[in-house]
């Protein structure tokens, strides 16, 4: 495994695609919210895009898209009321192949000419779907390396493994199940052959910043991979740097009471500064966090901007 050289001075992110918009949040330390007008246009959909910069002690920026959200509408509205040029990315990022992270990709790269190529696992491509509890099938999607690769500038990164994407940033590369606690998401199938069988969401992979006298950021999309199997990759990663915040969708939305509440006293003992749930974490999840949390897990919109 490779060992990270270095540090991120900076970083900014700014929640471009998620599940709400909120836009009379009172802006507060490093979190800056939207504020009525041109943002009270910002569109909300059940999809996840995050635009995250790093500067390194040089000075120099890496920029980066991580997902996509689920369609073309929301994703370039959202990316132009936040003035964000995604041409100035240095990488795309899938974080796993559901259609409410990479949907809007390929009307992206139709819309705009971005020279960057994309990040992804080799088991992020294919057919996929939820079943429903009384055995149908939501979906299925599917997501073609062939049109992808035809769409991108360049040849995509396709790799299993860690990638450092520029100073203290890092992707998390496959991510092992070590933790009982990471409940498996067993409504998921993906197509194998003529069948469907379960997705172990072996493509699944975090966002990991390494902050200058703070500790890691972990970025997640989903999480299906686990809270716990995902911070145990950023520690084998980053040995001996303490968490200094969480930010994604956590996928606690099926998770009973009891079972919320043992998964958040095992992350209160990583002691985050800042816990930003999104996306699939759900509202119970999300009420439970903030009882346990207080001020250090803040509401989450479209349109927010954490600089740290």
């Amino acid at each position: 495994m490779p060992k990270p050289p270095d540090r991120a001075q900076h970083l900014r992110l700014t929640v471009v695609v998620d599940n709400l918009v909120n836009i009379f949040l009172p802006s507060q330390g490093p979190l800056s919210y939207p504020q009525p007008g041109p943002c009270s246009s910002l569109l909300a959909e059940q999809g996840l895009s995050l635009w995250i910069e790093v500067d390194g002690a040089q000075g120099n920026a890496t920029r980066v898209l991580y997902d996509f959200g689920r369609g073309a509408q929301v994703l370039g509205r959202n990316l132009r009321l936040l003035q964000i040029d995604p041409a100035t990315a240095a990488y795309l990022v899938l974080s796993h192949g559901h259609i409410d992270h990479y949907g809007g990709l390929l009307p992206l790269l139709a819309e705009r000419q971005i020279a960057a190529p994309l990040v992804a696992h080799p088991a992020a491509f294919g057919t996929r779907g939820i079943q429903r509890p009384d055995g149908s099938l939501a979906g299925p999607w599917r997501l073609e390396q062939a049109r992808v690769e035809e769409a991108l500038a360049g040849p995509p990164l396709i790799s299993a493994e860690p990638r450092q994407l520029g100073p203290g940033l890092w992707t998390s590369g496959r991510i092992g199940r070590v933790s009982p606690l990471d409940r498996p998401f067993r409504a998921a199938v993906r197509q194998q052959g003529w069948q469907w069988v379960a997705d172990d969401f072996e493509d699944d992979q975090a966002i990991f910043v390494n902050l200058e006298d703070r500790g890691l950021v972990v970025v997640t999309g989903c999480c299906h991979a686990g809270v716990f199997n995902t911070l145990a990759r950023a520690q084998a990663l980053f040995p001996g740097v303490p968490l200094y915040a969480l930010v994604g969708g956590l996928h606690w939305n099926f998770l009973s009471d009891n079972e919320l509440q043992d998964a958040i006293a095992e992350l209160a003992g990583y002691d985050p500064q800042w816990l930003l749930a999104m996306h699939c974490t759900g509202a119970l999840a999300q009420h439970r966090l903030r009882e346990r949390f207080a001020e250090r897990c803040p509401f989450n919109t479209v349109g927010l901007r954490c600089s740290w």
